[in-house]
C-alpha cells in the first residue's frame, strides 16, 4: 500500500442488541480493551485507541456497510449524516468489523499508521419507527440503516 490508493470493502452487518465496532487484531503480548467493552454513553459512535463502538437506532437488524481508504476527504450523498471524526491510530494493520457474535468483515490498513475515521449513517432518523412496524412482521428485518465508515491517512 503507498497510501495513496482507494480501497473499498462492502458487506453486511448483523446489528444485534443496536451495537456493532471496528476492532484491530491484537500483536502477541499486546493488551488493550476491545470494541465491545467501549461504555456506552448515548452517542452514536464511541471511539478510543484502534476501536469503535456504534450504536444504531434500531435494535436488531441487517445493515449494509462500506469501509473505505481514502487520500482525500469523500462528500457522501444527502441522505448520509456524518456522525463525527475521530483520530484512528493503527497498530498490527489488521481491521475487523465485529458484531456481537465476532468478526463479519476483514479489511486491512497500514500498520502503525494514523488516520482520521469519519462515520456516517443514512436512514438513522427514521429507523426506530421503521424498526417496529417491522418486528413481528418481516424477518430478517434489513434496509433500515446504511453505515460507511472512511479512513483518511494523515500527512
Amino acid at each position: 500500500m503507498t497510501g495513496e490508493e482507494t480501497i473499498r470493502v462492502t458487506g453486511v452487518v448483523t446489528i444485534d442488541r443496536s451495537i456493532f465496532g471496528l476492532d484491530e487484531m491484537r500483536r502477541p503480548g499486546e493488551e488493550r480493551p476491545f470494541w465491545a467493552e467501549l461504555p456506552v454513553d448515548g452517542t452514536p459512535v464511541r471511539v478510543g485507541q484502534g476501536i469503535a463502538m456504534v450504536t444504531s437506532n434500531a435494535q436488531s437488524h441487517d445493515a449494509s456497510v462500506v469501509i473505505e481508504v481514502s487520500p482525500t476527504v469523500l462528500t457522501l450523498g444527502p441522505e448520509f449524516e456524518l456522525l463525527g471524526e475521530w483520530p484512528w491510530v493503527t497498530g498490527a494493520g489488521e481491521q475487523i468489523l465485529c458484531n456481537i457474535d465476532g468478526p463479519v468483515l476483514e479489511f486491512r490498513l497500514r500498520a502503525n499508521c494514523r488516520y482520521t475515521l469519519r462515520v456516517w449513517r443514512a436512514g438513522g432518523d427514521t429507523a426506530d419507527a421503521r424498526f417496529k412496524e417491522m418486528m413481528g412482521v418481516v424477518f430478517p428485518i434489513e434496509g433500515l440503516e446504511r453505515y460507511h465508515f472512511v479512513f483518511t491517512p494523515v500527512k
